[in-house]
Parts: structure tokens; C-alpha cells; sequence
């Protein structure tokens, strides 16, 4: 068959490359409804860009001609190398979102995906593909769901019962076609729960299982170009937030990775939230020490105001 993958091989290259999980559906366009509302109710506050694009997050197969499938990849990053950090077990210092301490996700999940490309080309010169890591007009929670890679979950966030939701998503998006096939029992795993919506202390997690980033820790202290609000609370979380993560019980220690080989500690990491701790941080060494992190776009300005809030609030 022309233009075909098996499945198995994909699944292979997955597990090589360091993924927990992998999956694909085949060509189709999305009810995104929910976006419309979402939108009108002005909850993506500043963020006017995802109202952009509507026929590719409608239809994510337009960003490749002849496109037939798209791939989703699973790498988790609760990891054990993560919680042996000896900052994890402070309560009381500023901090950084858990996934900000590896080496920067996009450039890690986007390295090994092209590394599969790379070596299905060898097999399959006629692969075309391109690969996305949250860089795309596209739902890529809905897309991995859709894969049964997991399920939405009340705070938004995609849940594996077998990986928790400290897992990041990204996507191949191929000329090819394949064969794969795996059974939907998915069942809602969030059920009668609402822990992590209870946990939020801003109250940013709506009841249809969205995010009003106007109260959001995560996007106030990362997006948000005005101050942040006086009646907000970032619980010491300077640049990100894990508070509804950590409040899910399938984030406990029963889902953590002894290893990743695509999520690396990043040792500068522990240099820097040292350093702010120690009110011992100057505009040089953050730009030092951010390099090859998630922290890479953060200006120095925007930091240091996150920090006074959250001193202000502590």
C-alpha cells in the first residue's frame, strides 16, 4: 500500500526515543465550539492570538499538503530525578513550575520527534512530516485524547491513568497513513472529583473544564504583560504553577518515571531558584543561568516583579 506505516514501527521508534505513550487518528476536522465560547467570555484575557487561525484548529491537517495522519507523543515529567531535588521539599522559598527545571521541553520533545522522522525517512523516503510541541494552531490535548492517550480533565490538563498529568504532548503530522487501533474504554477519571479545582487559589478553573487565565497563576506570572492583580494569590510560584497538578491524585508517587531520556534536569535551574532565594540574583547571571529553559523568552524586569508580588503575598 502506498503511502502506509505500520503502526508497530512508530510505536517502536517511541519507545526509543523516550516516550511514554504514542498514538494517531486519521484525517478529520474538530467541533471547537467550546473555543467560541471560551473566547467570548474573555477568558483568554491577553492572549488574542488563539483566536487566530480558526480553519487550522478546526482542521489541523491543513499545515501539511496531503496530509493523512497525525501522530501524538506522551513524555512525562514526574520523574524521580525531579523529586530528589532537595528545593522539593522546601514549602516556604519562591518557585518555579516543576517542568521548568528540565532543559526546555520544546527544543527536548521536538529533538526526538525528529529524530523519528529521521529514521522512518530511512526506511520511507517518501515520509513527509512536520513536528509541532506546543507551536501550532491546534488542540493538541484533543488531539491525544481523540488518540486515547487520556482524558480532559477538570483543570483542563490531559490525564493518563497510567502517567497522571505531569506529561507534556507532541505531535508528527505525516503524508503517511497507518493502522493504528486501540480500544476507547476511556472513562472520565476525574468523575465526582474536583481537588485540583478546589486547590486553585484564585478560583481560575470553571466548571466546563477550562481556564479563565484572567485568574491564573500560570499565565499572570508568565504572559500577563500589566501587574498582576492585588487579589491574586501565586502561593510563592514565581513562573508557572503546579498547585492544581500536585492536587490530582494521579500525580501521586505511584505515577513517577525513575528516568526520562527526554526530560533532563537542568542544573542552572537549581543554580537560579538558589540565587532568588538567597536575594542574591542580578540581571547577567538570569540570563546566564535561563539559557536552554523554559525560562528563555522571561525577561529580567517581568521576574523580579513576580517576585515582589509574591514576597508582597507570602
Amino acid at each position: 500500500m502506498d503511502n502506509f506505516i505500520d503502526f508497530s514501527i512508530i510505536e517502536s521508534l517511541s519507545e526509543k526515543a523516550g516516550f511514554q505513550l504514542c498514538g494517531a487518528i486519521s484525517k478529520q476536522e474538530f467541533d471547537i465550539s467550546f473555543l467560541f465560547s471560551w473566547l467570548n467570555k474573555n477568558y483568554n484575557a491577553d492572549l488574542q492570538y488563539l483566536g487566530n487561525n480558526i480553519d487550522k484548529r478546526e482542521n489541523p491537517f491543513l499545515l501539511l499538503e496531503n496530509s493523512k495522519t497525525i501522530f501524538s507523543f506522551v513524555a512525562s515529567y514526574n520523574t524521580e530525578s525531579f523529586h530528589n531535588l532537595p528545593f522539593t521539599k522546601e514549602e516556604n522559598g519562591l518557585r518555579f513550575a516543576s517542568y521548568t527545571h528540565f532543559f526546555d521541553y520544546h527544543s527536548a520533545v521536538k529533538s526526538a520527534l525528529n529524530n523519528i522522522i529521521s529514521s522512518i525517512q530511512e526506511i520511507y523516503p517518501t515520509f513527509k512530516a512536520i513536528t509541532f510541541v506546543d507551536s501550532a494552531p491546534f488542540f493538541e490535548k484533543l488531539i491525544a485524547q481523540k488518540a486515547f492517550l487520556g482524558n480532559i480533565g477538570r483543570n483542563g490538563c490531559l490525564i493518563n491513568k497510567e502517567y497522571g498529568s505531569k506529561i507534556l504532548i507532541g505531535e508528527i503530522i505525516t503524508n503517511y497513513s497507518t493502522n493504528y487501533f486501540r480500544e476507547n474504554n476511556m472513562e472520565d477519571p476525574c468523575k465526582e472529583c474536583s481537588l485540583c479545582k478546589d486547590s486553585c487559589p484564585n478560583c481560575a478553573i470553571n466548571d466546563d473544564r477550562t481556564i479563565n487565565c484572567n485568574l491564573c497563576s500560570s499565565y499572570l506570572n508568565q504572559s500577563n504583560k500589566e501587574n498582576i492583580p492585588e487579589n491574586i494569590n501565586l502561593r510563592n510560584f514565581i513562573f508557572g504553577c503546579d498547585i492544581c497538578l500536585n492536587a490530582c491524585p494521579y500525580n501521586n508517587k505511584e505515577r513517577r518515571i525513575s528516568n526520562s531520556k527526554i526530560m533532563k534536569i537542568n542544573p542552572n535551574m537549581q543554580r537560579l531558584i538558589t540565587k532568588i532565594n538567597q536575594n542574591n540574583l542580578d540581571k547577567e547571571t538570569f540570563y546566564t543561568l535561563r539559557k536552554d529553559s523554559p525560562l528563555k523568552e522571561l525577561k529580567y524586569e517581568k521576574l523580579i516583579s513576580n517576585i515582589n508580588f509574591a514576597l508582597k503575598k507570602s
